[in-house]
């Protein structure tokens, strides 16, 4: 099946092109990079598209070019970014999302799949949080993931499109370097991995920690699922304190140079835990990684990176 993957050269996009290459899948790469790094070991078994999320004219060229028969949504500005300019967020990540779901009818793609995000809750749920929890988001990011849900399930109803989608708590592993959660998570173990000091201001500060090759393994997941109750699922790994996980990681990396600041305040802007039975029970969403084998092999894995790129 041909496929259009957007942001595909991204932190996601990196870990899903390749097994999607060994499912039979044929890949239209959509990012906005410049011959990236990450497209380098399968860049002659994909097709890449330069286009800008943002550019409803790059999205309906390269829909209307390949014709896909599926979607892979994976790009979005960032929260961040949002917060500084919401009306390029909004541009962005849901421009994109109604563009592409548009674009799906017109070419009689088949599927459509959505990375969303817990941003779309805010804080003072009850947790662990289900799926369908009030959503009042607190930030523009969720705000614009929010109001992407409603049109992916307002197409679905009215096109009869297979649209689908799945809200990812904290995502790491390596090569995660931006977004809110890679502070609290990522970065702190590519420090450790290296050596590199790191001061971490909010040690107690707990999230769900979801390893990369289990969101990978959720989005195939739901992609293969034959007939999904819902279109839209929570998808957690397990709760854990920073700390703990820094613990872990020291037990292998005892010399790693990290400080632990006492305060323990709390910086994320969502909801700690979350209910993802839903997944668990109606598209058999099972995490393969527990927290001590992630952990293990996103410093073994940073490490090595490091030691190529030193290399070159």
């Amino acid at each position: 099946m041909r496929v259009l993957v957007t942001g595909g050269a991204g932190f996601i996009g990196s870990y899903l092109l390749p097994i999607l290459l060994e499912k039979g899948f044929e890949p239209i790469v959509f990012d906005l990079a410049n011959n990236p790094a990450s497209l380098a070991p399968f860049i002659d078994r994909i097709t890449y598209f330069k286009g800008d999320l943002g550019s409803k004219d790059d999205l309906y060229r390269a829909m209307l070019t390949y014709r896909p028969k599926g979607i892979f949504h994976l790009g979005a500005v960032l929260a961040g970014p949002c917060e500084d300019n919401p009306i390029m967020g909004f541009k962005v990540n849901f421009e994109s999302t109604l563009t592409l779901l548009d674009a799906c009818v017109a070419v009689g793609a088949e599927r459509f799949f959505m990375v969303s995000s817990i941003s779309v809750f805010g804080r003072g749920v009850t947790e662990p949080v289900r799926d369908d929890a009030i959503k009042i988001p607190e930030t523009v990011y969720g705000q614009t993931k929010l109001a992407s849900e409603h049109m992916m399930l307002w197409y679905a109803k009215k096109h009869g499109l297979d649209t689908r989608a799945l809200r990812f708590t904290w995502v790491f592993g390596p090569g995660r370097t931006t977004g809110i959660t890679a502070l609290y998570s990522s970065l702190i173990l590519d420090a450790i991995s290296t050596g590199t000091p790191i001061r971490v201001p909010n040690p107690d500060e707990r999230g769900d920690w979801l390893y990369i090759r289990d969101a990978v393994g959720a989005i195939l997941s739901l992609w293969e699922a034959k007939d999904p109750r819902q279109r839209i699922y929570n998808i957690a790994g397990g709760v854990h304190s920073i700390r703990e996980v820094v613990e872990i990681a020291r037990r292998l990396r005892p010399d790693a140079p990290v400080i632990l600041e006492s305060e323990g305040r709390s910086l994320s802007p969502y909801p700690v835990a979350y209910d993802d039975r839903a997944a668990r029970a109606e598209i058999g969403w099972v995490p393969r990684y527990s927290i001590e084998e992630a952990v293990h092999e996103h410093l073994e894995t940073a490490a090595q990176q490091r030691y190529l790129r030193s290399e070159k």
